[in-house]
């Protein structure tokens, strides 16, 4: 089976905020390039589905929600991780994930979300193991460096 092998990559960026706000470090997952918020804004507006304009996590909500899930990942097995909250700082209300198995030196995503939508035509994407446990790995040793 032929695989075309993408590329995951993530980076912690501070948001820009207005005067007097605080700025908040989110982790930015970036697949072959492109933005993940721009990969499903791309897919909702083809779906004419109502954007949800979900916003990458901050530090506190990938430790709260998804660092545990990440580390699973790793794994060989399943694995769902938050990727994408609700822009209103409340995860809950909204949120987009990746389906995640991990098998045979591969790491397959898909992905679905909260509330239920059809994310089943999306894209999904294959990356080779030990290059994804290398962005994952230093994704979150910066988080713990910065924490």
């Amino acid at each position: 089976m032929a695989v075309d092998v993408d590329q995951l990559t993530l980076n912690w960026e501070t948001e820009q905020t207005k005067k007097g706000q605080e700025a908040k470090t989110r982790l930015c997952v970036m697949i072959n390039g492109k933005r993940l918020t721009d990969l499903v804004a791309d897919y909702e507006q083809q779906q004419q589905f109502s954007p949800f304009n979900d916003v990458f996590l901050n530090q506190a909500d990938v430790e709260f929600y998804s660092q545990a899930n990440w580390l699973q990942s790793l794994k060989e097995g399943k694995a769902s991780i938050i990727l994408l909250g609700c822009g209103c700082g409340q995860v809950e209300c909204s949120f987009f994930t990746a389906d995640v198995f991990n098998r045979d030196g591969w790491v397959f995503w898909r992905f679905g979300g909260w509330p239920e939508r059809d994310y089943s035509e999306m894209q999904t994407y294959w990356f080779e193991l030990c290059a994804y446990q290398r962005t994952v790995e230093d994704a979150l040793g910066q988080l713990h460096k910065d924490t």
